[in-house]
């Protein structure tokens, strides 16, 4: 019988999640729902049903909404992309439905300390994993601070925000460059000391942010495939310095398994997320990865992954949808260069 899944509004990633799923699965084994907030998105090409999401309902309107969608619609499984924490409250009433949510992790609290960079850091370091050299900051005196703690130790200094996506927000410390320079090259890189102490003091009320050890190193992007707190599978993109984000390889790197591992065990999470991590560079060239953070959601690059042939997705459903037991999947290959292509379509 055909197993009727709904994807809620999500990012980019949804319709190259759908578009996997139907290229690995058997013949009418899965029908492929997706929602969003407007009808002009390319989901209505790639999803075999689609569903327009009421933008400004309340939570409560919305929870009716979706439990009325599951019962019309027939959905057994759900996966959100968003609105996680109403979601994880309302579990019991899915359940008695008979409708299935793949959630990320179990409890609101939990997803708050994921969502928190602050927080997030310092359950891990709780647990061992290594870290960049952190400090909170809300004042431009507290990032004057932190920038001469740092630069104490022979460390470049970089800035992000305690919740954001995307590395939005994020900016390294540089004081080599004008603001009119970097204006006219557009580089939202960098910024100077004293450009962003100005910007903590002349914004009341902002969110904190951390100053931390910049790592010169190798990125990784590691999409893992977690059942309730446990790593089943993982692909590990590592980014090089060198490549101008133009291509990636795909590794197998014990060193990053157990990272996500950590990570994955900690927040008790599940589903597809994706943890990441940069090198630290010592003054001798060894290299030691660091923890950047954890995002409780598929990766932009999820479909660079299923290059290595593990079908992220489509997996996922069918283990928590029970219909294979972690041993059955297979295990992704590795040395792979991967890039991506842009591709235009007639909406």
């Amino acid at each position: 019988m055909t197993e009727r899944v709904l994807i809620t509004r999500g990012l980019a990633t949804v319709q190259a999640a759908i578009a996997l799923i139907h290229e690995a699965m058997l013949s009418d084994e899965f029908h492929v729902g997706a929602s969003y907030v407007t009808e002009q998105t390319p989901l209505r090409r790639t999803a075999d049903s689609f569903y327009l999401e009421p933008s400004q309902a309340t939570p409560d309107a919305y929870i009716e909404w979706l439990l009325a969608l599951c019962r019309d619609e027939r959905f057994r499984i759900v996966w959100p992309q968003n609105r996680w924490s109403l979601l994880i409250e309302q579990q019991a009433r899915f359940a008695a439905a008979g409708v299935s949510l793949i959630l990320p992790c179990p409890a609101t609290e939990t997803l708050a300390e994921i969502q928190d960079k602050a927080r997030a850091n310092a359950r891990l370091a709780t647990v061992g994993v290594p870290l960049p050299q952190t400090m909170l900051m809300t004042t431009g005196a507290e990032f004057n601070e932190a920038l001469a703690t740092l630069s104490a130790s022979g460390r470049r200094t970089c800035v992000k925000p305690v919740r954001s996506i995307y590395g939005l927000g994020f900016r390294l410390i540089d004081d080599g460059k004008s603001p009119l320079e970097r204006f006219l090259a557009n580089d939202n890189f960098a910024i100077s000391a004293a450009e962003f102490s100005r910007l903590l003091d002349a914004s009341v009320g902002h969110p904190p942010f951390l100053a931390m050890e910049y790592l010169a190193g190798d990125e990784r992007s590691i999409d893992c495939l977690a059942q309730d707190g446990r790593l089943v599978r993982a692909v590990v993109r590592r980014k090089p310095a060198n490549s101008n984000w133009r291509w990636q390889v795909i590794e197998n790197d014990p060193e990053a398994w157990g990272i996500a591992e950590c990570a994955v065990a900690a927040f008790q999470l599940n589903g597809l997320i994706n943890v990441q991590t940069r090198e630290r560079i010592g003054a001798d060239g060894t290299r030691q990865q660091c923890f950047l953070e954890v995002n409780p959601r598929m990766s932009g690059g999820i479909y660079l992954s299923c290059q290595a042939g593990l079908n992220l997705p489509y997996w996922m459903l069918r283990l928590l949808g029970g219909t294979v037991q972690a041993a059955a999947i297979p295990q992704p290959a590795s040395g792979l260069k991967v890039a991506k292509i842009e591709q235009a379509v007639i909406l």
